[in-house]
Formats: C-alpha cells, structure tokens, sequence
C-alpha cells in the first residue's frame, strides 16, 4: 500500500474535489419530478360521504387552477354505491368556458368496483388556465358517485346540478414540475466523499493477488464401491418414493377431467319416474376441444340404489355420429356428483357442435329417490374437456431430473469432496428448477403484483409508454395467459405444453394490472433482464416468465457462493438456511426476495468475514462493505438498517491502528444513516404524521379498509406498544419458527410436513456447533452487539407492520410472516454459537445430505398436494 501522504495527494484530494463537482452539478441542474394535487387527507379509511348519484340528467361540475401546463391527466374516485351496472355510459369531458377540449366516455359495465377513472389532458388542456370538468351519465335510475373528502380541503371547487358542495371531491391531477433539489446532492456528495475517507483509512487499494491452483484435487476422482452402493442405495429410495407418488396420487390425477359448466344448476330437480322414464336434453358446450359430458344427479334422504341401470347415448348432431353409449351401474349414482359421459375418442375443433344427450331409466331407478338436477333449460350439464395424461410424463421427466441431480450432488459432495459453496450451487440450482415448475406463477404470495411490476420496468427498457397505475401495455400473449394462484392441474398443463412455446401474437395491447407495489429496478433486475431478453427473442409466455423467475434465483445463488467463499465459519449454516423451502420458493419468483436475502447474505458474510478472518482490511473490502450498505438500505424499506451496527466489531488490527478504526468506522458507520435519511424521510415523517383520521390499514387484496395505529396512540399510552409486542411474540412465535422454514407454501395452502420443519430446525441446531479443535471464539460484547442488531431489525418489522398492515383493535401485530427473519439469521445464529455442544468429528456433508433429504421429502409433500383431486 502507498504510504498515506502519497496517497492523500494522489487520490484523496481529487476526490474530494470530484464529490464536490457532483454536489454543484446536483444543485445547480433542475431535475423533472411528478407531482399530485387533490388526494391531501385522503384515503379508504375515512371515505364517508360521496355526491349524489350520476344518472341522466344530472350535472357534477368541477372548476380548477390549473398549477402547470405540464398535467398529464386528471382522475376522479368513484363508488359504484354496490350497484351492479349493465348499460349506459359514464363521460368526463374538460371545458374551457364553453369550448370542449377533451372528452372520455366509460362503459358502466366496466365500473364494478370503487377506482380512479381518469381523463387525458391534451395540449390544449394543459395550456388553459382554468380547467373546469364535467361527470354525467346516462345511465336511468342508478348511477356511480364521487367520494367526498373529509378530512382537507382541496384546491378546486364543485357543484352538483348547480348547489355547490361544501366537501372538496377526491380527484388526482398528475403534473411535472423542474425542481432544484439541495437535500439529495448534498447528502450523495457527502456520501461519496464518506467512501474516499473509509478508503483512505485502510491505506487505498491493495494489488490483487492470483490464487495458486497448485495442489487443487483433480476434475474427475473414481468412487469407492462403498459409494457406488450408498449412491445406489439413495436412488432406490428415492424411485420407491417416486413410485409411491405415482401410485397413490399421479395415476390417478391423470385420469381426471378438466371440466366447464355448460347447464348450470337452478336449484330445481326432476324425479326419475315413470313419466319421465326418458330424457333428452340439447346442448352446445362452445369449447373447442371436448372429450365427454356429464349430467348432475341428486338422491334424496335415506335412498339407496342397489339395482337398475342407466341407459345413456350422446350424439354428435353436427357430424350425426354417435360419440358415447353405455350403462351407468345404479351404484355409481353419488348425490351431488356428475355422471360423466365419456366420449370413446376426444374430440378438438368443436366450439360449433351441438349434442343430444339421451338418458333411458330401468324400471328399478323409478320412485327410487334419484333425481336429476335441472337448469334453466333443462338437466345441468358440464363439459368434460381433456384428460391430464400428461401429469405421467411430467413428473416422469422430474423423477429422471432427481436421480441425475442424486449422481452429481453425491459426486460432488462425497467422492470429489468439493467445496462446501460448489456443492451449494448445485444444490440450489437444481430445486430451483424444480419449484419453477411445482410453484407455478402467482402460486407464490404476491406474485402477480410483482410480475406486473417487473412488465412495467420491461417496457421501460424496451422504450414503451406508462399507461399509469392501472394498464399496462402488454403482448397480446401474455394478457391472455391464465395461471391461478391456487395449485391446480390447468397451471401444470400451461407449463407442460408451453414450455419451448414462441409468441403467437405480439401485438401490444392494454392490459388491466393490479399492482401497488413500489420496488426499486435494482430488486426486479434480474427478472426484468430475463422477461426482457425472452420478449427479444420472441419467447412465448410460459418460457418468458420461467427464465425470469429462474435469473432471479441465480443471482441470488451467486450472491450466496460469494458470500460463503469468504465465510471463516458457518458456511454449512448459510448452506441450510438458503435451502429452507420456503426460501427457494420465494427466490424462484418475481418477488424481490431473491435480491434482498441475496444482498443481506453476502453482507452479513462479508461483515463475518471482516470481524473474525483476522485479515487486514483493504480497498476493495471497503469498497465492497460501502455498496453492501447502499442495497441494504433499498432492502424492506430500511428495516435491515440496524445490521450496520456490525462493522463497528471489526478489530484494529484490520485498520492498523486505532485513529485509522476510528476513521473507518465513523465513515462505514454514517453512510447507512446518510442512506437511510436521504431515501425514507420522507417515509418517516409521513408515518410520524399521520393521525387516526388518515391513518389506513388493508385486509388483504383491498377486501377491506380500516384505521390502522399511528405513533401518536401509543406516545399517549406506551403501555399499549408493550402489550402489543408481548401478545405478538406469545400468540404468533410459534407460527413464525413454522412459515420461516416452509411449512406452508404457495399462499399457504400447500402444508408440507412438521416434520420438515424439525428437521431444518435440528440442522440448523446442529450446524452452529463447533468441533472442539475448530472451536470459535466470540467475545460476549460481540454476541451484544451482534444480538442488538438482529433484535433492531426485528423491531423494524415488526414496527412497520404494525402502524402499516394492524388494524386498531387487533391485539397483536398481523402481517408478519417467518421468511422477513431469514436475512439476519446468519448473524444471529452466529452469536448463538453454543459452547457445550461439541461434535467430535466433521459433520458438513452430513448436515448438506440431510438438508438435501428434507428438500426431497418436501417436494414429494408438494407432489402429495397438488395431486389431490
């Protein structure tokens, strides 16, 4: 390293006159921003009134000054009043004096909840002064309304038919203003000039140095017999575990039907008599493929069918062929369940056919108590559609994919004995495959939000326009793909015959999206990088979001093999917990969990490695700790901040001397904090702000909003805070130790096992362990600080759930799920290391093995799960 006068002058003094241009630059060149007028005070919570109903003949008139030529457009919240609209027209339409500049009209059919519909301002609009906007309909007797605002007064004024209202309405009018900003360029100037100083105190950059490879083991090692047959013998359970799937769930999945209600059901039924000893009924099903039909039979109390028949024949009237004809047993009649037609040869290309369904009673089904339920035009009818024969080879090509997996995680872990991270990434990388295909899209919490999220900033970078918070424009494909968020059949079928699909119809369409998450590009990359790539290449819609998904789980691989390469301890700990079930599923989705955890990982590897390797500290490490702490602070807004605390840890032997710690830790130490305040004050201070008038909680998906808690209730009673917390870590600790392993995935409907939850909690007990000549020692005010950190980010969270996601009344905090603990446990685990446990011999490959196991038997769980029918 050069000594520090040189360096001072070399290096320190042009950066520092550099992090000085970028603050000018910064303050003097005025940045484009967007601004909102007239949702001041406003939110679901405290709507209470609205206007009078729009219906013909009636006029609201809203007049406003308009605060800049730059508005985009302006929108207004309307309430349905739970009607449900089958005709007529909503228009909004700008006026200036008597002069029509711009005008929308929306079908009332399309209205069907409470939204933001808005107009679009032209040119001409934005260039008048005053702007006054007129709502009416046609619609005759029941009509949308405008929510009122109780709680501000908004610029603007409105009348309904002419009386002026004494509430302001609760609009949005979006424009852009140039802005000069001092707090940021300053703040980011200080930032940088903080990097130079954290530098500067570990003596700059040391020159890189080439790792020998001499002495490294060979590619290619010849197993023992005895690993030949332990290998053999894990394949063998691992195909009767496979076989028992088979048999006792996909064999019979496979011969199920996907059904469409064709007749549905009117409540009524029709006895089987004499008099109605023969049945006919028409139908036409209007789907294009068909391989039966079925009819919904009903037994009344205490019947009970031991003898009879059913004679039942479907006619093709389009092609006048017959399709089906056979006996139904009276056995086989279950009240509530279809009988199913099957047709002896499917059929495809039908949406046009129509069939004749012909049903003859034996004389013993008469009076019996049977009965066939009834539509409005006549028996209730479903359309059996295709078979899920390819549920076989589906789970066929997994199976083949798990034994091949068996040989190259055995090899690499036991008879090449690689390192720990090598034998991670194939690890990792392979069940990442494998729950890209179990966990389909939006099976994952949240996940539809999120692929909206991750389409918008797509088009960014493909250049298309933003269509706002509600549409996006999206290929005409990838609109019209269905994935549900519940496993079933359809999902499966969707990946298996689309998975080297290319695009039919890339024509670029607008697309209603739900999402209302704000994330930062930097957690979507890799996601937005894969769907991005994969419309460039004209991929159709199943392989796009597949390879989407699975650049998520990669970086968030590498991220993990980076950080374990530099761990002095612990890796085998950092190898389960990146396993954990719930963590691949969460990593292989759009959900930026992949890069939080990733990012919080490699940081607190990183720290780990900085405080205990005994190494000295250099540039680069520096460097690579001042951009860990800069993710961090965009990870969960800010609720991982408090693990900045840990390189207050590191030793001075890294620095070299005390001075150069102080100077290190003071600049690696104020930067998160710089972070923290230039990113969320805004944040901040509207949580601090908010009062019980404006304060507003969601039940989930928007089902319903409530008052939420606010700061100002608990400074007035703090006692409340205490209890809160207390029945929060009483009534959901159990639950949180169960969802931060996995034991119920997708949205928690698919259980696993508790047993997989023991098993991972064991590993985990037994990889903090040490080996009593490999024993680590962590002093008690490290295991302090250590713990504290840890413990703030969990206040964090728990803190933000509660004023963000509790509604008032709730006893404990809701929200908060066992996965928002992962990232900090690598730390907390670490200053849980136990000194009485200790294991006499090395255990890595074993704990990696069992962990391996507990994600196999996880996946079968899974197969056990979504094979139901």
């Amino acid at each position: 390293m050069e000594s520090t006068r040189t360096y001072l002058r070399k290096y320190f003094l042009p950066w520092a006159v550099f992090c000085l241009v970028i603050t000018m630059a910064g303050i003097l060149i005025p940045v484009r921003e967007m601004r909102s007028l007239g949702l001041e005070g406003a939110n679901q919570a405290n709507l209470r009134t609205h206007t009078e109903e729009l219906t013909e003949g009636r006029l609201l008139e809203f007049t406003l000054d308009l605060p800049s030529d730059t508005a985009k457009e302006i929108g207004f919240f309307f309430t349905v009043n739970q009607h449900t609209f089958t005709a007529g027209t909503l228009h909004l339409s700008a006026m200036d004096g008597g002069t029509l500049l711009e005008e929308k009209a929306f079908p009332l059919k399309d209205v069907t909840e409470d939204q933001f519909l808005f107009l679009p301002l032209g040119e001409t609009a934005r260039a008048a002064d005053r702007l006054t906007i007129h709502l009416y309909s046609d619609a005759s007797s029941m009509g949308p309304s405008v929510w009122l605002n109780e709680t501000t007064v908004t610029p603007g004024s409105a009348s309904f038919d002419g009386v002026p209202l004494s509430k302001s309405l609760v609009y949005n009018l979006t424009y852009t203003v140039q802005a000069h900003h001092y707090q940021k360029p300053v703040l980011a100037g200080l930032i940088l000039l903080l990097v130079g100083i954290g530098i500067y105190s570990v003596g700059g950059f040391a020159p890189g140095v080439r790792k020998s490879r001499e002495g490294q083991a060979s590619w290619f090692v010849m197993p023992s017999i005895k690993e030949i047959l332990l290998l053999g013998a894990a394949g063998l359970l691992t195909a009767l575990l496979f076989f028992y799937l088979y048999d006792t769930r996909i064999r019979i999945a496979q011969n199920t039907t996907e059904k469409a209600p064709v007749l549905k059901s009117d409540g009524g039924t029709l006895p089987v008599d004499e008099a109605h000893g023969t049945v006919s009924q028409i139908v036409k099903p209007k789907e294009d493929s068909l391989t039966g039909l079925g009819v919904l039979f009903y037994l009344q109390e205490g019947a009970a069918l031991t003898e009879g028949t059913m004679h039942a024949k479907v006619t093709d009237l389009t092609l006048a062929g017959v399709m089906c004809e056979t006996d139904i047993e009276a056995s086989r009649f279950i009240s509530g369940e279809y009988i199913g037609l099957l047709f002896d040869n499917s059929q495809t290309g039908v949406r046009d056919h129509v069939y004749r369904i012909d049903l003859t009673f034996s004389r013993e089904l008469w009076d019996s108590g049977l009965e066939m339920m009834t539509s409005t035009e006549g028996l209730c009818v479903n359309a059996y559609l295709y078979f899920n024969i390819f549920l076989k080879k589906f789970f066929f090509f997994m199976f083949l994919g798990v034994e091949l997996f068996l040989c190259i995680f055995w090899y690499t872990a036991f008879v090449r004995r690689a390192p720990l991270e090598h034998v991670f990434l194939v690890t990792i990388l392979f069940f990442g495959l494998i729950y890209n295909v179990m966990l389909t899209p939006q099976m994952v919490p949240d996940e539809a939000k999120h692929i909206d999220m991750a389409y918008r900033y797509s088009n960014e970078l493909l250049g298309y326009e933003s269509l706002g918070d509600m549409k996006c424009l999206m290929r005409a494909d990838d609109a019209a793909m269905e994935f549900t968020a519940s496993p079933s059949f359809g999902n499966y079928r969707n990946i298996y015959y689309g998975l080297f699909s290319r695009v039919q119809d890339d024509t670029m369409v607008e697309a209603q999206v739900s999402s209302n998450i704000e994330g930062s590009f930097l957690l979507y990359a890799p996601a937005v990088f894969g769907m991005t790539l994969a419309r460039l290449l004209g991929w159709g819609t199943v392989p796009m979001l597949l390879v989407a998904r699975y650049l998520n789980l990669v970086v968030f691989a590498l991220l993990v093999y980076f950080g374990m390469r530099r761990l002095p301890f612990g890796k085998m700990t950092l190898f389960v917990l990146a396993i954990l079930p719930v963590n691949v599923q969460q990593c292989t989705s759009f959900s930026h969990d992949a890069m939080v955890h990733g990012i919080l990982f490699f940081y607190c590897c990183l720290c780990l490695q900085v405080i205990f390797s005994g190494e000295r500290l250099t540039g680069q490490r520096m460097l690579l700790l001042f951009l860990s702490e800069f993710f961090l602070i965009y990870c969960k807004s800010g609720s991982y901040v408090p693990l900045c605390l840990l390189p207050f840890l590191i030793p001075s032997d890294c620095y070299g001397s005390r001075r150069r710690k102080t100077v290190g830790t003071a600049a690696l130490m104020s930067i998160p904090a710089l972070l923290f305040l230039m990113k969320y004050v805004q944040m901040m201070t509207g949580i601090v702000t908010t009062t019980a008038a404006t304060s507003v909680v969601s039940t989930g998906n928007g089902a319903e909003y409530l008052s939420g808690y606010t700061v100002g209730y608990f400074l007035k009673d703090p006692l409340e805070l205490v209890y809160m917390m207390a029945n929060t870590f009483l009534d959901k600790t159990g639950f949180y130790l169960e969802s931060m392993i996995g034991y119920k995935l997708g949205w928690v409907e698919i259980e696993t096992s508790m047993l997989v939850v023991l098993l991972f909690w064991f590993l985990l007990f037994l990889s903090v362990c040490d080996r009593s000549e490999d024993r680590i020692y962590i002093r008690k005010s490290q295991r302090i600080i250590m713990l504290f950190a840890c413990l703030g980010s969990t206040g964090l969270i728990l803190l933000g759930m509660l004023l963000q996601w509790t509604p008032v009344g709730h006893v404990s905090i809701e929200g908060v799920q066992g996965r928002y603990f992962l990232p900090f446990m690598p730390v907390l685990l670490a200053a849980c290391k136990n000194r009485t446990v200790i294991l006499k011999g090395r255990i890595d490959r074993g704990i990696a093995a069992a962990a391996t196991a507990g994600q196999l038997l996880t996946l079968a769980l899974m197969i056990r799960q979504v094979t139901m029918v």
